[in-house]
C-alpha cells in the first residue's frame, strides 16, 4: 500500500515518486534541539517514497542554529545504512542547507544526499549529540 498523497506535493525525481510536506508543530516529542521552548512552533519537513522505503523527517531552519543539523531516518532506505541493524527511528548529522524556503530543488538535495552512499554517518541522538 503506498503513502496517502492528500495534502502533500509530489515530487517524481530519478523515475520515482516522492511525496512531502511541511509539518507545523509546537508538541513534537522528537524535537531535534536541545532545550528547544515546547510552546514554539517547529516546522518539520516530511519526505517519503511512494512505497514507503524512503521515509525521513526533517527540521526546517536547522541552518540559524549553532549545533549541527541532522535528519531522522524513519524508513529502511538511506545510503550507508542499509546493512545495519535498526530499531526505531535513527538520526544522522547532514550537511547545513540553505532551508529557510522549501522548494523542489531543496527536496531533490536532500533526497540525493539521503541515498548517495557514504563512508562515515555520524549517528546523534535526540539533541544531536554524537552517540
Amino acid at each position: 500500500m503506498g503513502v496517502s498523497s492528500k495534502g502533500k506535493r509530489k515530487l517524481v525525481y530519478s523515475g520515482r515518486t516522492y511525496f512531502w510536506y511541511v509539518q507545523q508543530d509546537s508538541s513534537y516529542f522528537w524535537c531535534m534541539r536541545p532545550n528547544a521552548n515546547q510552546i514554539e512552533e517547529l516546522f518539520i519537513l516530511n519526505i517519503s517514497s511512494d512505497d514507503k522505503g524512503f521515509n525521513i523527517a526533517y527540521e526546517v531552519g536547522q541552518s540559524k542554529f549553532t549545533q549541527t543539523p541532522h535528519i531522522v531516518i524513519k524508513g529502511l532506505e538511506f545510503g550507508g545504512l542499509e546493512s545495519s541493524y535498526r530499531q526505531g527511528w535513527t538520526r544522522v548529522k547532514t550537511p547545513i542547507w540553505d532551508d529557510f524556503i522549501i522548494t523542489p530543488s531543496l527536496i531533490k538535495t536532500i533526497i540525493d544526499w539521503c541515498l548517495l552512499q557514504k563512508d562515515e554517518l555520524i549517528i546523534v541522538d535526540f539533541e544531536g549529540n554524537p552517540v
